[in-house]
């Protein structure tokens, strides 16, 4: 797969079996959230989310919109952005993933 993908082009990622292993959960998480359309939800949330800062422990904390994880089931399809690391961590779940060029 590594030789078939160039850094800088769109490929799509498809998830075509049940993701078990929690490493590789995480993984492709981190890919998918490079998708537009899955970032959208957390966007939306950090736009009307109002920051409140307040002291904690003798510094300021700003308390954080919490992460809204994308549903990773078989069937799901991510158009991204190939680049370097990406390409590891694609190769890294090849298992659960089929890689496509756009």
């Amino acid at each position: 797969m590594p030789q078939t993908i160039k850094p800088g082009s769109t490929v799509r990622v498809t998830i075509v079996k049940t993701v078990r292993r929690a490493a590789a959960r995480k993984t492709l998480e981190r890919v998918f959230m490079s998708d537009a359309s899955f970032r959208k939800p957390v966007e939306v949330r950090t736009r009307r989310f109002t920051d409140r800062p307040k002291r904690r422990g003798g510094r300021i904390y700003t308390k954080y919109a919490t992460k809204a994880h994308p549903l990773l089931e078989t069937g799901r399809t991510a158009t991204i952005r190939a680049t370097p690391q990406f390409i590891k961590d694609l190769v890294s779940v090849s298992d659960f993933v089929s890689v496509s060029a756009e």
